[in-house]
């Protein structure tokens, strides 16, 4: 992986205010263009707002202004972007996007409690391979579950991207992330960055925020739980590649996924 500027993007999203959100992303992206970011996340189910059952009355499909607008910005602002939206088949999407094509949708697989009432999960696990990385993506609940990050690191994924739209306020998702993110990094030898909406959707639920990026040791990086903020981190993958070349040499360089043993995994 080359060196990359990230930008994780803690925002306020409203449900069904789809142009007003689209607005906010924008303006987040223009602060993290002129701070020499090459790729932002924004979080779960940005573009549409968050909420079961609401959200799936404002489905978006992929050739749809809001999303075409999102598109262009990320092409005249040299950047790689992954967003969330309630796309036209009842899926809770994130796309990715760079130089003026979605290069894909990842539709999530490991659904919340109220979210199996009404949406239709995903059944794949795609990395997406962009000019400065390669990418994987889980969503929300789905940052606990070590198997899809285990995939996605076998995939080839140099960050693991974990958009969130949690209620937990920042203190509990702070503790929460602290509890999990770092074995997601240090166990795959992957980078991981989470991002979560922040305040009232419009209808009374409110996000907690919060955004934070773990190394491949499951060392914090950066960390900002102030409400909407934009989190910038600079990433080196020169050592993740060393690591996934050489594999184990001694206690202090680890690689673990090549010890695997898939055959005892049934």
């Amino acid at each position: 992986m080359d060196r990359i500027r990230l930008a994780m993007a803690c925002i306020n999203s409203r449900v069904g205010e789809v142009e007003r959100n689209a607005g906010t992303m924008i303006s987040f992206m223009e602060k993290a263009a002129e701070s020499e970011a090459d790729l932002v996340c924004f979080p779960e189910m940005c573009l549409t707002g968050y909420s079961m059952p609401h959200s799936f009355d404002y489905c978006l499909g992929e050739d749809s202004p809001a999303i075409g607008r999102i598109v262009d910005a990320s092409k005249d602002l040299g950047l790689c972007t992954v967003f969330g939206y309630a796309d036209s088949e009842k899926g809770i999407a994130q796309a990715v996007t760079e130089k003026g094509k979605l290069l894909g949708t990842y539709k999530k697989t490991h659904l919340g409690l109220k979210e199996k009432e009404f949406a239709k999960p995903g059944d794949g696990l795609p990395v997406f391979r962009t000019s400065k990385a390669t990418l994987g993506i889980q969503l929300c609940l789905e940052s606990h579950f070590p198997e899809i990050s285990g995939t996605l690191a076998l995939k080839g994924a140099d960050i693991i991207l974990m958009p969130h739209a949690s209620g937990l306020e920042a203190g509990r998702r702070r503790m929460t992330w602290n509890k999990i993110l770092p074995a997601r990094a240090y166990d795959n030898t992957v980078f991981v960055a989470a991002c979560n909406q922040a305040g009232d959707n419009g209808l009374g639920t409110v996000f907690g925020g919060g955004s934070c990026v773990m190394d491949i040791n499951g060392d914090l990086l950066a960390e900002d739980y102030s409400g909407e903020c934009l989190l910038m981190c600079d990433l080196d993958g020169k050592r993740q590649d060393e690591l996934r070349t050489s594999g184990n040499r001694d206690m202090h360089s680890l690689y673990f996924l090549d010890r695997r043993r898939p055959e005892l995994y049934q």
